[in-house]
């Protein structure tokens, strides 16, 4: 199978890379950096170019504008990479006859349910980041009808620097770090996505999923958990997002919960313990065995339910 991934450089888009590569797929992998191929999602000529010259047969559309605060700052620039890039990817994935998977985000929704979003809740977002991402979702369906949009969130991996990283980094320097206490979302561990991203491709059942992992939480439960498991001190200053003042608003309770993996006849993603624990484990830390070995203080509900940076 030909697979091209946008923003291959990215925390999602090198652990696809990688993925797909162990898999035995021929890999395209795009960006603007000097050892990728060279690919602009925003120049329609381009990656014409670049999708008539390699064929591919699935596409992972990773890359993305996904400093948030950047994107309210600057929404022009927003509007054209999340937006226009998707549809120029859609139209030509369309036009090759290539599935087109879509990374989108769970910021498309305002975080006023105060529980999971599902597959099928209508999105609301606060954000220019939000909502250039739910109209880079509406292209893809328009243009490209072999298509899966994927809502992925907070997540975190080995190939590029993320909040775990951050905070186990301030816990080694003896520095103090600041986590919210009232922001609940799904933490989520990119191989796992990889995995089933894979998996899903294989089904041909088209349309919208949620990828995270499981169980609603905070971000200080998680850090405070990310440091207990880690044998680090618990440097950590519960704060609420009101104290948190940034450009961009920010939904207070975005979690994810899929209904679509169980009807694809998929399993569900691993919950948001197990998948820290086995990361804790890839950077060398000694994780519990187990994820009830050492119960981590949690929000309570550990049923199915940023950092994001899948950059171009």
């Amino acid at each position: 199978m030909r697979v091209l991934i946008t923003g291959a450089n990215g925390m999602l888009g090198a652990e696809l890379t990688d993925y797909c590569q162990q898999l035995g797929y021929t890999v395209i992998p795009t960006g603007r950096q000097p050892h990728l191929i060279q690919m602009d999602i925003t120049e329609p000529r381009t990656v014409r170019a670049v999708f008539e010259e390699y064929r591919p047969e699935v596409v992972f559309h990773c890359a993305a504008m996904t400093n948030v605060d950047a994107c309210e700052q600057h929404p022009q620039q927003a509007y054209r990479v999340n937006a226009f890039g998707a549809e120029v990817i859609a139209s030509q994935c369309h036009r090759v006859g290539a599935i087109c998977v879509a990374i989108s985000t769970d910021y498309v929704f305002d975080g006023k349910a105060g529980r999971p979003y599902h597959e099928y809740d209508t999105p609301n977002p606060l954000s220019v980041y939000g909502r250039s991402k739910w109209l880079g979702e509406q292209a893809v369906q328009a243009l490209c009808p072999r298509h899966y949009i994927v809502r992925v969130a907070w997540l975190y991996g080995r190939f590029r620097p993320s909040f775990p990283q951050f905070v186990l980094q301030q816990a080694q320097a003896g520095e103090k770090v600041k986590a919210i206490v009232d922001q609940i979302g799904s933490p989520t561990y990119t191989y796992d996505v990889a995995q089933r991203l894979l998996q899903l491709v294989q089904t041909d059942a088209f349309g919208v999923y949620h990828l995270t992992n499981r169980g609603p939480v905070s971000r200080y439960e998680f850090a405070r958990t990310l440091l207990q498991w880690a044998g680090l001190p618990e440097l950590l200053e519960p704060i609420p997002m009101s104290a948190w003042q940034t450009p961009a608003p920010r939904p207070a309770y975005s979690a994810l919960i899929s209904w679509r993996l169980e009807w694809a006849q998929l399993p569900p993603m691993p919950t948001w313990r197990d998948a820290l624990r086995r990361f804790l484990k890839q950077m060398g830390y000694t994780a519990p065995h187990d994820e009830n070995a050492h119960p981590a203080h949690s929000d309570g509900n550990d049923a199915d339910d940023d950092l994001h940076t899948n950059s171009d």
